[in-house]
């Protein structure tokens, strides 16, 4: 990522969280029909992140946290999640705090692929990452080397229809955007050097993959 990723998100933090936490019933209804591709990679996530009872977690590109709480909430013993973006993790401490996990949350604003992590976590994710990154398999080798389990990771498919529309989207706000195809994903989980590589299609609206490697 570079700092124009870091600087869109900062801007845009509350109207991406605003995506989770439903807002108007106007936007809500958009959200479920345009973005039902989100609400699926989530559910895939801790479908495959069982179980976390007592476990650790890296949740890197945590954005507002909605990842990162849940899986307090569901038992795991500590979560950790890594961001750019200020304005997310205030979002981030605010959502922890009122769920009542912030004891087992941490948010730390850093750069990933710079940031020296001092402990290996049983789960480590990177969801609605991989969009802005233009190093994929150096990344995704990083995460497996801070993860002891395993990694789950989501990558936006080549649609013909919404590719187009959201990398115009991105350019106005000046923000680099990437999309898969399988083929590629699979690639980036092989060259990450993962015992097993699993991918999982979203066949709902946007499309896109859910790599899991088992380290």
């Amino acid at each position: 990522m570079d700092r124009r990723t870091e600087r869109y998100f900062d801007q845009h933090a509350a109207q991406f969280d605003s995506i989770y936490h439903g807002g108007r019933p106007l936007q809500r209804a958009f959200n479920r029909l345009a973005r039902q591709a989100i609400y699926e990679r989530f559910a895939i996530t801790f479908e495959h992140s069982e179980p976390l009872a007592g476990r650790t977690v890296l949740d890197v590109g945590c954005g507002s946290g909605r990842y990162a709480v849940e899986f307090a909430r569901r038992g795991a013993a500590r979560v950790v999640g890594l961001d750019y973006a200020a304005g997310m993790l205030a979002l981030a401490a605010d959502y922890a705090r009122d769920n009542g996990v912030a004891d087992r949350c941490q948010f730390i604003q850093g750069d990933f692929t710079t940031r020296q992590l001092d402990e290996r976590f049983d789960v480590a994710i990177a969801i609605g990452v991989f969009d802005y990154q233009d190093q994929p398999v150096e990344f995704m080798r990083r995460l497996k080397e801070s993860c002891r389990g395993k990694v789950i990771a989501s990558f936006p498919g080549r649609s013909l229809i919404r590719m187009p529309l959201r990398r115009f989207r991105y350019w106005l706000g000046n923000c680099p955007v990437f999309f898969y195809r399988e083929s590629e994903v699979r690639h980036i989980g092989e060259q990450a050097g993962f015992q097993k590589v699993e991918i999982i299609p979203i066949r709902s609206s946007g499309t896109g993959f859910v790599l899991v490697g088992t380290v």
